[in-house]
């Protein structure tokens, strides 16, 4: 449950201090709604999910019990905000790099691949708070996998179908 809430709710603070920081900065909205809904139904639904699922890690018995009566400890409300902030603050750099280079929309088109991105990445390392994913050893989650593969299968679908491209107002990135 703790690596559901921790996932989720990082995502969550991630879009919200996105956008919170770019209207400090007076930036143009980095994220439309649609992109926000998009990122939670395609990029975090299938891997909390997922998650949910995931064996407990090896060195569960190591660490120190959880308070009952809370799934809030202070270190994982700590992972949330510190995980939260840092994609936001990657989302935040990712617009005004490419609204500076190559215009607004291809700013919001560079926010929402990184948020997405973030998403896809933050669920496979969100296996244990403890290891790095690549020392991770153990049960592997199939079902992790296959939801990540499945949630880049439709960010592909929206970046490169045309149709799809234009509904949620993207633009085509390129390297020149």
């Amino acid at each position: 449950i703790q690596k559901v809430i921790q996932f989720l709710l990082a995502g969550n603070i991630a879009e919200i201090t996105t956008l919170f920081a770019a209207t400090l900065l007076n930036f143009d909205a980095p994220l439309l709604a649609a992109h926000i809904l998009w990122v939670n139904l395609a990029t975090a639904t299938l891997p909390a999910l997922a998650l949910g699922v995931d064996p407990a890690g090896r060195d569960i018995m190591s660490c120190p019990p959880v308070r009952t009566g809370t799934l809030f400890e202070r270190d994982l409300v700590w992972r949330v905000v510190v995980q939260g902030v840092f994609v936001a603050a990657m989302t935040t750099i990712a617009y005004w790099i490419g609204s500076t280079m190559s215009g607004h929309t291809a700013g919001q088109t560079m926010a929402f691949c990184v948020l997405a991105l973030s998403q896809m990445l933050r669920a496979l390392n969100q296996r244990s708070n403890t290891e790095p994913i690549w020392v991770r050893s153990g049960e592997r989650n199939v079902w992790l996998m296959l939801s990540v593969a499945a949630s880049a299968a439709l960010m592909g679908c929206v970046l490169f179908v045309p149709g799809m491209r234009g509904a949620f107002e993207l633009g085509t990135l390129s390297t020149g």
